[in-house]
């Protein structure tokens, strides 16, 4: 059967949503083709097809079709994406769409916390963390849901994040009244039915194969890696860091190869207001040179780039994939430079790139993280005021760990007087309370984020660092700052000449409620 026979059946099944999301293209992407009558039977599936492919829109029109059609009231979708950049980038791609067709878009992440339970949209876009607040806050809020959408799963999955999303998905299934339909969203995996079934059950899986052509470059050096960007005339460089503060370092070198002003710098550290910046001028600049961490991944619009270096061997090769194909968009070969320090690290490129050059992402085996237990109870407990009994964790743990370590779990947590035991049911202890008013609750991720960083010349929030140089200079959003003065949490900075990185300290690969388990189970 061609293209046109299928496509033609599905312009007419959307006969409400073609036009907005479709109508100016005329024509479906094969993983549309293959997703969307899926997903209007309401089958729950994981789709698995290449970078910039269109499994958002292969699931989102549909749904939409969907909703309009039965004339669902209140709030009918969650999509939850990893970070928030992706969040607000998906709100600036879909809020219109969405708009357009009566179907209103909200946002809840910690930038933007302005949802409101009592009057939700029907589609709102989120992380695992804020997702885990507004189960706790207003449960009820979930009760008309019907869809969810998980969004770069193979990013989280296999991570606490990854955990505590499972675990929501439990908890959504038993507010929701209607059932729950569920579709992942994913990068090539070779185990995409296991990464699913981590999720949910009774799925199809669809997986369009499909790459990129590489080509790629390695150098001993950044200096010699910018020399042959510049004899190529590229225009428009994203540089890959593993670090924050390889990222600062990294962009005071660029600037003795690239003029400072076309400079700019992205990671998790830096104010909102300053990564939208270096976002803006990436999309809008004619020549412009970014210095990244995985922040700009996936995702979030920088237009179109002629190169990406990876300062380093990345975490995996889906992680050199996700970077790489942030390159090149309109072009049928992605071109990237790889910048060793040693030979270990120049073998493990090459082998990564060889990896990538055939499409395979390597699995690590699955080992759950037991930290997720710790903080989904404390969760629980909070959302559940009267108390739950043991068997309601045994439930929501089950496949997670063995029940007599859910037991052995909460008699710890209680010894360290965070839970109580009263009349056969569990309830938080006043210090849980008190944690989970300030938000304290929701979030499994390590942080250090301690000062917030204020340019004292124009009040402007820079970012935030986990060590303080009270007499001296760093760096931070790409160019060098001396502290003026430590007020509270606050470290005001006027502009310097040269100065080192303050020392960011790095993640774990546990979550951050991990020193709370049994010495046993850690």
């Amino acid at each position: 059967m061609t293209q046109i026979g299928p496509t033609l059946e599905i312009k007419r099944q959307l006969k409400r949503t073609w036009n907005t999301f479709f109508g100016r293209f005329g024509r479906l992407l094969p993983i549309q083709i293959a997703a969307i009558p899926v997903v209007l039977e309401q089958r729950s599936a994981i789709l698995c097809s290449p970078v910039a492919s269109g499994k958002t829109e292969a699931v989102v029109a549909p749904i939409a079709e969907i909703l309009l059609q039965d004339r669902r009231t209140g709030l009918s979708v969650i999509y939850v994406s990893p970070t928030r950049a992706l969040v607000n980038d998906l709100r600036e791609r879909l809020a219109g769409p969405l708009s357009e067709l009566g179907l209103p878009a909200a946002v809840k992440t910690a930038d933007h916390p302005q949802f409101d339970p009592g009057n939700p949209q029907s589609f709102l876009l989120t992380t695992p963390e804020a997702l885990d607040s507004l189960i706790c806050r207003s449960p009820s809020v979930f009760t008309a849901l019907r869809f969810v959408v998980l969004d770069e799963i193979h990013l989280i999955d296999g991570t606490y994040r990854g955990d505590q999303l499972r675990l929501l998905l439990r908890r959504l299934k038993d507010i929701a009244r209607d059932g729950l339909c569920c579709y992942a969203l994913s990068a090539t995996l070779s185990r995409a039915e296991e990464v699913a079934r981590r999720y949910f059950d009774d799925f199809v899986v669809i997986s369009i194969p499909g790459r990129k052509e590489l080509e790629y470059r390695l150098f001993p050096s950044l200096e010699e890696a910018l020399k042959a960007a510049r004899a190529s005339q590229m225009r428009k460089i994203l540089i890959f860091c593993n670090r924050r503060r390889e990222a600062e370092q990294v962009a005071a070198v660029c600037k003795d190869f690239w003029p400072s002003h076309h400079v700019v710098v992205h990671h998790g550290r830096l104010a909102r207001g300053v990564r939208e910046q270096t976002e803006r001028f990436m999309r809008e600049c004619q020549w412009g040179l970014c210095v990244a961490t995985m922040t700009l991944e996936i995702g979030i619009d920088i237009g179109d780039i002629d190169l990406v270096v990876l300062y380093g061997a990345p975490w995996s090769v889906a992680s050199l994939l996700q970077r790489v194909g942030r390159g090149n968009r309109r072009k049928d070969t992605a071109v990237a430079f790889g910048v060793y320090r040693d030979h270990q690290e120049e073998a493990q490129l090459r082998e990564m790139f060889e990896l990538a050059r055939v499409g395979a992402i390597d699995d690590s085996p699955y080992q759950p993280d037991l930290s997720v237990a710790v903080q989904q109870i404390f969760s629980s407990l909070y959302q559940h005021r009267t108390g739950l009994p043991t068997d309601f964790f045994c439930r929501l743990l089950e496949g997670f760990c063995l029940p007599e370590e859910v037991e052995l779990i909460l008699a710890h947590l209680a010894e360290g007087g965070y839970i109580e035991a009263r009349q056969g049911r569990w309830f938080a202890a006043p210090m849980v309370l008190d944690m989970g008013d300030r938000g304290l609750i929701h979030s499994n991720i390590r942080t250090e984020r301690d000062y917030k960083v204020v340019d004292a010349s124009t009040g402007r929030v820079l970012g935030e660092v986990s060590m303080v140089l009270i007499e001296g200079v760093f760096r931070l959003a790409g160019r060098a700052w001396r502290v003026l003065r430590v007020d509270k949490r606050r470290i005001y900075v006027v502009p310097a000449e040269g100065g080192q990185p303050p020392e960011f300290l790095g993640g774990s690969s546990k979550g951050a409620f991990s020193h709370l388990l049994p010495p046993e189970l850690r």
